[in-house]
């Protein structure tokens, strides 16, 4: 067939200009230690922040069924569902939230469903792929900020129309965070904020994400639960008004399967751990993990994301090779993931790693750099 040539060239052109992707096969998996297609590895590209992915449900959870049986909408509305949601409101301290399989599937529908014709939305030149895709299905102005500038002051907007600002709280890719007091002034011009907290909630107090720990509220701020909770899933979370409205209107949360009441066991039991004493060491854990290696490596140290920004793919698919041959799993992103010449390695620091780790990869990452003298970039400013 046609296609199959099609598609085989575009595979080898891929191939050709290093961006050909295919997943790593990870097996017996033990913290951050794994086997990396067959290889004893330490793996610094997690992003299990908390080291919870393998935490372990107590009995009274075992017996969660696998399957919703339908639609929320039509026989798939469980108490399960609706009690956690209760919890994870009450725990960011908003009037409801709206659980999702995904954190993709959640801003594809989400978008779409808030922002209407005559909105005017302003959008981070970095933000994640299911952002941008929201975007592009949504009905709205759009327009693509430079990475880190603010929205504008004063735009001008039709009666009724809402001005929004769309943005990551730390950006997965450099590990920067927005600009929280032009996220403060937005909001004092009466403009909307829909917020995405994916590489933030659960990593300040109390298992809050950034915006909780600066006591700042979006429009609609988006969790996932897939990151420093361990499990999979994300919510958004917002007025009783807006929730209403998304659970009628948001396409991917009407038309698909509710979440799987076994996954709602899990992050229910997650949500316990992160918010107790135990959360409260792991993160301890972590961000001394982050200071350590962020002065090692002459980085800040308010992110466990460190960005080694290489330019070339040619260069982050050797120096990526060259750490996996030391034991070390780092995964090299290069475009469209990041923008063209930004080719780099993604290093995620959690709390399971060990300091003595740390130190060690340091040592041979710093190795491997200092031959071509290649750019260690930290992203300047905790905000912009």
């Amino acid at each position: 067939m046609a296609i199959e040539h099609r598609i085989a060239a575009r595979l080898a052109a891929l191939g050709a200009a290093g961006l050909a992707r295919r997943p790593p096969v990870i097996e017996r998996r033990n913290g951050c230690r794994y086997l990396l297609d067959g290889r004893p590895v330490i793996g610094l590209c997690s992003n299990d922040y908390l080291g919870l992915a393998e935490l372990t449900l107590g009995s009274e959870h075992d017996a969660s069924s696998a399957g919703a049986a339908g639609s929320r909408l039509i026989c798939g509305d469980l108490a399960e569902h609706r009690a956690l949601e209760r919890t994870l409101a009450q725990l960011v301290g908003y009037e409801d939230a709206v659980l999702f399989p995904s954190g993709f599937q959640l801003n594809v529908g989400v978008l779409p469903a808030l922002l209407e014709p005559g909105d005017l939305v302003e959008s981070d030149a970095l933000n994640h792929a299911s952002l941008i895709d929201g975007l592009r299905l949504a009905r709205a102005e759009l327009r693509v900020l430079p990475h880190g500038t603010p929205p504008s002051p004063s735009p001008s907007l039709a009666d009724g129309a809402e001005h929004w600002w769309v943005s990551e709280s730390t950006f997965s890719m450099d590990g920067d965070h927005v600009d929280l007091e032009a996220l403060r002034d937005h909001h004092a011009r009466g403009g909307t904020s829909y917020i995405d907290e994916a590489h933030g909630f659960g990593l300040y107090r109390g298992g809050l994400g950034l915006l909780g720990q600066h006591q700042l509220r979006a429009s609609a701020l988006v969790c996932t639960l897939s990151k420093a909770y361990g499990c999979a899933g994300a919510f958004v979370a917002a007025s009783t008004t807006l929730c209403e409205w998304i659970r009628g209107r948001a396409r991917s949360f009407v038309y698909s399967t509710g979440v799987s009441p076994a996954l709602v066991a899990r992050i229910a039991r997650a949500v316990e751990v992160v918010a107790s004493p135990i959360g409260d060491q792991r993160r301890a854990q972590l961000w001394s993990n982050v200071r350590r290696l962020a002065d090692r490596l002459g980085m800040r140290d308010d992110s466990p994301i460190f960005p080694i920004v290489v330019h070339t793919n040619a260069r982050a698919l050797a120096l990526a090779a060259a750490l996996r041959d030391r034991g070390w799993h780092v995964q090299p992103i290069r475009p469209p993931t990041v923008p063209e010449g930004t080719a780099r390695l993604r290093i995620t620091v959690t709390a399971a790693h060990e300091p003595a780790m740390l130190d060690a990869f340091a040592d041979d990452l710093l190795a491997l750099l200092e031959p071509d003298h290649h750019e260690t970039r930290a992203v300047a400013g905790a905000t912009r």
